[in-house]
This record gives structure tokens, C-alpha cells and sequence, in this order.
């Protein structure tokens, strides 16, 4: 319990430091902004309203609306976007990075990080867009059965809504990860496959499939997850991409418009939900490979 309690005070430290690192940042680049402000313009004064009041002040535009309720509204949106696009790019990724150790030269391996370069490399709003262009609802070109929803729905509205509205996004968010994931997955048990244990199960005459699960992939694991733990600060930045691409109403879907007129108080309020979401996805990762990894737990006994 210690630790947890040290690792989530951790988390409120991260969340703290860079929403004030952003606020300093802004006070310095652009001071105009907040002459006038007196001793309520402080940083103190600013920290101790946001994180013990949680009131980061209103809104510069849409009718001046308390950004804390913006964050309330948004949120949900975001947690599920982020957390459907880590799920099915990390299962997308392992699993087929275990898929392509079987046979690491074969065709459908080779198409496989052919595919997993393609998601790296393409942009996920270029994605998005041709996505939306070609089986989106009324407007693609290519005729679909059902055809990706323009609008977001809400879950407490319609939940089978909800999901249709989400899958592509989704997809769409996890293709790079997934990408980058099978790549380092498929190394890792190429090179973990040479190891003495390894050989020494299938002289025990186990199936290769049981070497590879058994043995093979938790080796591998590790340090895929450490990769995936390093890459949610991309994920975040696709997730704002992603949002505005198919209109799903986060925190994050005026970020655009609010960097182009200076909206400050908006602008702190995300860095701070950002800056969240990244330590908490982190903590997940770095509790995953605590159990991973015995080395790691050593370490963490030491």
C-alpha cells in the first residue's frame, strides 16, 4: 500500500508540475495576457484554485464556460478514445508479433510488417479522412453495408450507438501503435528464441506454438511494454488528431481554435487532463511490467 500510495502521489506531482511549467511558459512568452491580474494571477494563487478547488477559470470563448466543466463534459469521450486505441493497438501488436515469430520469414509474416510499417508511417488523420471519404455514413464512395457513423453518440444514449460511433476511431488511434508494437514484439522473440531455456523446452518435445507462448512471448513482453509506456505521449497527441477528425466531443476538440486565439485558461485545463492521462496510462504499464518482469520486482524489493 506504500508504494501504491507513493506512485499515486507521484501521478499528482507529474499533473501539477506541468500544468505550472505550462502556466510559467505562458506567463513568459505572452505576459500581456495577464496584466491586471494582481495577486490573483499568481501561480500559487492559480495551482491552489485548479487542483484543491478545481477551478481553472472560464473559458475565453463559447460563451465563457467554466473550463472545469468543459473537462467534465469531455473527459469520458477521452477516456474511452485513449483507452479503446491502447487496448486494441497493444492487443494488435503482440498478438501479432507472437503470430509472425512462428514463421519470421514467411509471406504473411513479411505482409504483416509490411502492413505494420504502413501504420507507422501513415498520418492517422490522413487515415481518418480516407476512411470517412470512403465508407463514411451517406458520404463514402464505396458502397458498404453499414457505414461509419459522422456523429458521436453518447453512451448513456444509445450504447450499441456508442460503440458503432467509436470502433473506427479506435482502429483508426491503435493502427501505429500496433504498428510499432509487432515490430518489437517479433524482434524480441526472434532474438529471445536463440536463448538456452528456449532450446531446452523443445528438446523437451514441446510444439513450437507451446515454446512460443510458454516461453518465448512473456521474455518479449517486457520490453514491449516498456515501448508501449513510452509511446503514450504519441498516442495522446493521435488521440487529438483522431477527435477532430471523427468529431468525438473531448476535452481536447478545441485545441486548434484554442491555441489560434490564445484561449490560456482552456489550454491549462488540457495540459493538465493530458498530463494525467499520460501518468496514469504510464503507472498501468510500469504496474504490467512489475509482473512481468522478476527482474523489475527484485529491483522494487531492493
Amino acid at each position: 500500500m506504500r508504494r501504491l500510495a507513493v506512485r499515486l502521489a507521484g501521478i499528482a506531482v507529474v499533473v501539477v508540475l506541468a500544468t505550472a511549467c505550462a502556466w510559467i511558459l505562458f506567463h513568459l512568452l505572452r505576459p500581456e495576457l495577464f496584466r491586471g491580474r494582481g495577486a490573483t494571477g499568481s501561480l500559487p494563487h492559480y495551482l491552489d484554485r485548479a487542483f484543491l478547488h478545481f477551478d481553472f477559470g472560464r473559458s475565453e470563448q463559447g460563451g465563457r464556460r467554466p473550463v472545469a466543466d468543459l473537462i467534465r463534459e469531455g473527459l469520458p469521450a477521452d477516456v474511452a478514445l485513449l483507452a479503446g486505441g491502447l487496448v486494441l493497438g497493444v492487443a494488435a501488436g503482440v498478438g501479432g508479433g507472437i503470430a509472425c515469430a512462428r514463421k519470421p520469414r514467411g509471406r504473411a509474416s513479411r505482409l504483416a510488417q509490411i502492413l505494420s510499417m504502413v501504420g507507422l508511417c501513415a498520418p492517422v488523420y490522413v487515415v481518418g479522412l480516407m476512411s470517412l471519404l470512403f465508407f463514411g455514413q451517406d458520404i463514402g464512395v464505396v458502397p458498404f453495408g453499414a457505414g461509419i457513423p459522422l456523429r458521436y453518440v453518447e453512451f448513456g444514449h444509445s450504447p450499441t450507438g456508442w460503440l458503432g460511433s467509436l470502433v473506427v476511431p479506435w482502429i483508426v488511434l491503435g493502427l501505429p501503435l500496433a504498428g510499432m508494437l509487432l515490430r518489437t514484439m517479433l524482434g524480441q522473440m526472434v532474438e529471445v528464441g536463440d536463448e538456452e531455456y528456449v532450446r531446452a523446452a523443445r528438446a523437451k518435445g514441446l510444439t513450437e506454438w507451446a515454446v512460443l507462448r510458454r516461453h518465448v512471448a512473456p521474455a518479449a513482453l517486457a520490453p514491449t511494454a516498456m515501448l508501449a509506456s513510452a509511446s503514450m505521449p504519441l498516442l495522446l497527441t493521435n488521440v487529438v488528431l483522431v477527435e477532430q477528425v471523427f468529431s468525438v466531443p473531448g476535452v481536447f476538440r478545441d485545441l486548434t481554435r484554442s491555441i489560434g486565439t490564445a484561449n490560456t485558461p482552456l489550454i491549462l485545463g488540457m495540459t493538465a487532463v493530458g498530463a494525467l492521462l499520460i501518468a496514469v496510462t504510464t503507472f498501468m504499464f510500469d504496474a504490467l511490467l512489475l509482473w512481468l518482469d522478476p527482474r523489475v520486482r527484485a529491483g522494487e524489493a531492493g
